[in-house]
C-alpha cells in the first residue's frame, strides 16, 4: 500500500459537539492523498460513536481507540499508526484555515524540509489575532533556525504542535514520541527533541489554523500551580538548553536560553 502524503493525528476526548467541525476543516482542504487518524482516548460521552460515523462515511478515516491515557499518550498511538510522509497534528477543539495544507504542501514540494512552521490565528472572545514571529516565507538551515528560535523558545509559534508539519522519517528515525509524564509541556519536550534532528526548517507567514483559546480546563488550572510550574519548566529549560549544547550554540545563545525559566508559562 502506498504512503500518503499526509498524516493527521487528531487525539478525542470528550468531544462529541466539537469534533464534527475539526475534521469538516480537514475536508475542506481538498487534500485527498491524505489519511485521518482519529484516536478515541477513553471519551466518556458519544465521541467514539461519532469517529466510527465518520470512518464509515469516508476509509481515508482510521479510528483507534484506548482507554484513558492523556493527549500525549493518543498522539504516540497515532504516530505509530501513521504511514504519511508528513504527519500533521490537529486538536479535536480546533480548526484548520482554508488552503493550510495547500501552503504546506506547496512548501514540501518546493523545498523538502524536515519541519514547516506557520502563523497561526487566536480566537479569544470573538477576537482573531494573528500570531507568528517569521513575517515572510523563508528556508534556513539548523543554524538559523536555532537563532530564531532562541529569541521566543517558549511560544506558541515555537512550543505548539498544530502550526507546524513534521517529517515522519525524522520522527521514525529517532524514535521520537511524547512523554506524557507531564502535565503540561509536552509538545515543547517533543519540538525540542525534534529539532535537534532538522536540517533544513520552512516558514509560511500566513496562518493556517484557528486555536481557540480558553483559560478553563485541566491545562490551564495546572500551569499556575505555580510549585508544579517551576518544576516543569526547569525540565523543558534542560532540553532547551541541551539542544543548544549539542549544537555547539551555547556559549553564544546562553543569556537568550537562561531566561526562559523566569517566565512563569509557557508565552504565545
Amino acid at each position: 500500500m502506498n504512503s500518503p502524503v499526509l498524516s493527521v493525528i487528531i487525539p478525542v476526548y470528550n468531544a462529541q459537539e466539537c469534533l464534527p467541525v475539526a475534521l469538516k476543516s480537514v475536508y475542506d482542504q481538498g487534500v485527498d492523498d491524505i489519511e485521518i487518524i482519529l484516536i478515541n482516548d477513553g471519551s466518556r460521552d458519544k465521541s467514539l460513536a461519532v469517529c466510527q460515523e465518520y470512518a464509515q462515511r469516508d476509509p481515508r478515516i482510521i479510528v483507534l481507540d484506548q482507554q484513558n491515557s492523556g493527549p500525549g499518550a493518543a498522539r504516540n498511538t497515532g504516530l505509530k499508526a501513521a504511514r504519511g510522509q508528513y504527519i500533521s497534528f490537529v486538536d479535536s477543539d480546533d480548526y484548520l484555515v482554508p488552503g493550510a495544507y495547500e501552503q504546506l504542501l506547496n512548501a514540501v514540494r518546493q523545498h523538502q524540509p524536515d519541519l514547516i512552521i506557520a502563523h497561526f490565528n487566536i480566537i479569544m472572545k470573538g477576537r482573531v489575532i494573528d500570531r507568528g514571529y517569521v513575517k515572510g516565507d523563508e528556508t534556513v538551515d539548523k543554524t538559523d533556525f536555532l537563532h530564531k528560535l532562541s529569541r521566543r523558545p517558549g511560544s506558541y509559534y515555537y512550543s505548539a504542535l498544530w502550526n507546524k508539519l513534521y517529517k515522519r522519517q525524522v520522527v521514525q528515525e529517532n524514535n521520537l514520541r511524547f512523554d506524557h509524564s507531564y502535565t503540561w509541556g509536552e509538545d515543547f519536550d517533543f519540538n525540542m527533541r525534534f529539532y535537534h534532528h532538522v536540517g533544513k526548517v520552512s516558514f509560511i507567514k500566513e496562518p493556517i489554523y484557528n486555536y481557540e483559546r480558553t483559560y478553563s480546563g485541566q491545562t490551564w488550572r495546572t500551569m499556575f500551580k505555580l510549585g508544579d510550574s517551576f518544576k516543569i519548566k526547569s525540565r523543558l529549560y534542560q532540553q532547551l538548553k541541551t539542544l543548544y549544547q549539542k549544537a555547539g550554540l551555547w556559549a553564544k545563545y546562553r543569556a537568550y536560553i537562561y531566561r526562559y525559566i523566569f517566565n512563569v508559562t509557557i508565552s504565545t
